[in-house]
C-alpha cells in the first residue's frame, strides 16, 4: 500500500492518513510537502516519481 498526504491538506490533514499505517505495516507513507488535497496536481512530479517507484516494487513482488 502506498500512503500519500499533502503537508498543507485542509480537507483531510496530512497526520490523520499515518493511522493506516498501523493497519498495513509494510504500506510506504510520505508526505508532499507543497500540496494539499490536489496531489498529482501540485505536486505532479514528486506524486509520478513515487506512485512509479511503488509501482515497480508491486511488480518485482509479482515477479517472485
Amino acid at each position: 500500500m502506498l500512503i500519500l498526504a499533502g503537508r498543507q491538506d485542509g480537507t483531510v490533514g496530512y497526520a490523520g492518513p499515518w493511522e493506516l499505517v498501523e493497519r498495513y505495516p509494510r504500506a510506504t507513507f510520505a508526505v508532499l510537502d507543497r500540496a494539499g488535497h490536489a496531489l498529482p496536481h501540485e505536486q505532479s512530479g514528486l506524486f509520478t516519481a513515487l506512485v512509479a517507484e511503488w509501482l515497480d516494487r508491486v511488480d518485482e513482488r509479482l515477479a517472485m
